[in-house]
């Protein structure tokens, strides 16, 4: 681990990477405590300034807590009071982003399978209005059956 943080000192970008990690992590310590209800559905992204900005899974949590804004400053308020690494995080707004999820995997079709009096039956119905467009479908449909 010290040759670790060695490594960190030794460069800048990684010394403000590592201060940018450790900011967002007490953000998001900071969220957490203040909201240990939405914890599971929502973590803070950053805060700038003054200005909060959590992302959540969906948008009936985003609503919650915009409902719940006024609380929820206070409970951060009173967070920072209460904590001492937590006084820096001067918080005035929360702004929630929606996380997009992925879309969902789309389910293969499933083949239409007749049975043979059902085959049978469209036949029949085809036959009678032979020559439509309709007719033509019924047909092609028909030949699908399962005999």
């Amino acid at each position: 681990m010290h040759q670790f943080n060695a490594l960190f000192g030794q460069h800048d970008q990684l010394h403000q990477l590592a201060q940018h990690a450790r900011a967002n992590a007490l953000i998001n310590e900071l969220w957490q405590s203040s909201a240990p209800d939405l914890a599971s559905c929502s973590s803070a992204l950053h805060l700038k300034d003054g200005v909060l900005t959590v992302s959540v899974i969906n948008a009936s949590v985003a609503t919650k807590i915009k409902l719940t804004q006024a609380s929820l400053l206070k409970a951060l308020e009173n967070s920072q009071k209460k904590i001492a690494e937590f006084k820096l995080c001067k918080v005035t707004l929360i702004k929630v982003k929606v996380q997009v999820k992925s879309t969902p995997k789309t389910r293969p079709k499933r083949p239409i399978e007749l049975s043979s009096s059902g085959a049978q039956q469209l036949n029949q119905y085809a036959d009678s209005i032979a020559g439509t467009p309709l007719g033509d479908i019924l047909k092609k449909l028909a030949s699908k059956s399962t005999s």
